[in-house]
């Protein structure tokens, strides 16, 4: 949905809850009608700027002399409604902050109140007992509506939060087994259904074992770390990046034939085997990685599981023929030489 339609939709919800405010009314004598309808104007304009707060007043408007009999009281009104929407608009521009906006949100419909209430209600005794009470009922109303606000947000930024910590691995910030998981299945669907070749990567760190019990746990995080950061520069960005488990990686590399493939694990071998992994000052690692790769076309029509196999079992001949290679499962590869 573009940024003008989700304004505009915005801008109707909040008009439609207005109006729905305004049957819970309280009406006084001279057809005045008193509600918290400008909390959801308030609302139109800190979530879509002007264009939610036109669109929810024009509503509000509309509806309230369409619904109600047609006074002094409701022109009157609509010149408060109005110009709270332009001030509510200004405000919600303004680069001051959040709460800040909703307080002067609060002050200024309240100062618009109060210089008009006087035309609707000329008795300066009971003017300033319903400004009062009416005033009152807009802080409420708004410092209510900011608590609830800043309550879902914090809610939503929790739920991202989680939702990126189920999805990638917290120590290198690729993507885990789940979501390679469901990044495997997709792809594979759409190369069946697109008739396009699809290939995968299996890379494992050579005698990385032998870095933790070495050196420790914190050496073995930062070659974890930046041979996910080698990974990365080594593929195309259409390419996904995970981290399996331990010291295993993979790569979906959608529409990438069997030559390209080997090419780019050449090159991430090769990048990794060149890289000087500095742990602190004192201590400098050269780390190898061992590759396996398969590729589905149409020589190699196969399923999600037996793709994964293959590339697996690559990765298996790398390892058990040397290390510091590249295999698929048919053929190996060393150094960029068959």
């Amino acid at each position: 949905m573009s940024l003008t339609r989700r304004r505009v939709l915005t801008g109707v919800l909040q008009g439609g809850f207005g109006v729905l405010i305004m049957q819970f009314g309280i009406h006084i004598e001279g057809g005045v009608l008193i509600d918290l309808r400008t909390i959801p104007m308030m609302i139109a304009a800190y979530l879509g700027g002007w264009a939610s707060a036109v669109v929810a007043t024009v509503i509000i408007i509309f509806c309230r002399l369409a619904l109600y009999p047609i006074s002094y009281s409701a022109l009157i009104n609509v010149v408060v409604l109005t110009l709270s929407a332009i001030t509510f608009s200004l405000i919600s521009h303004s680069n001051m902050k959040i709460e800040r906006k909703w307080s002067f949100m609060a002050v200024s419909f309240i100062t618009i109140l109060g210089i008009t209430i006087p035309f609707v209600i000329p008795d300066f005794r009971k003017a300033f007992i319903i400004f009062t009470q009416y005033a009152f009922a807009v802080i409420c109303g708004t410092y209510g509506t900011y608590l609830l606000k800043s309550y879902l947000w914090r809610n939503d930024q929790d739920y991202a939060r989680l939702k990126k910590f189920a999805q990638k691995d917290y120590l290198t910030g690729l993507d885990n087994i789940r979501s390679f998981n469901h990044a495997i299945d997709s792809a594979f669907l759409k190369a069946k259904e697109h008739q396009e070749e699809l290939s995968l990567l299996y890379i494992d760190i050579d005698h990385f074992k032998q870095v933790n019990d070495t050196y420790g746990h914190p050496a073995g995080d930062k070659v974890l770390q930046k041979v996910g950061h080698i990974l990365i520069q080594s593929c195309r960005s259409v390419d996904i990046v995970s981290r399996n488990g331990g010291e295993e990686f993979s790569i979906i590399m959608p529409a990438c034939d069997s030559a390209s493939a080997r090419t780019i694990a050449e090159r991430i071998r090769q990048s990794i085997e060149e890289s000087v992994f500095v742990i602190n000052k004192d201590v400098e690692l050269k780390v190898t990685v061992s590759i396996g790769y398969t590729t589905l076309n149409q020589k190699n029509m196969v399923s999600i599981g037996q793709l994964i196999h293959q590339a697996d079992e690559g990765l298996y001949r790398a390892k058990r023929t040397g290390r510091n290679r590249i295999s698929s499962n048919h053929s190996l590869y060393r150094r960029g030489y068959q």
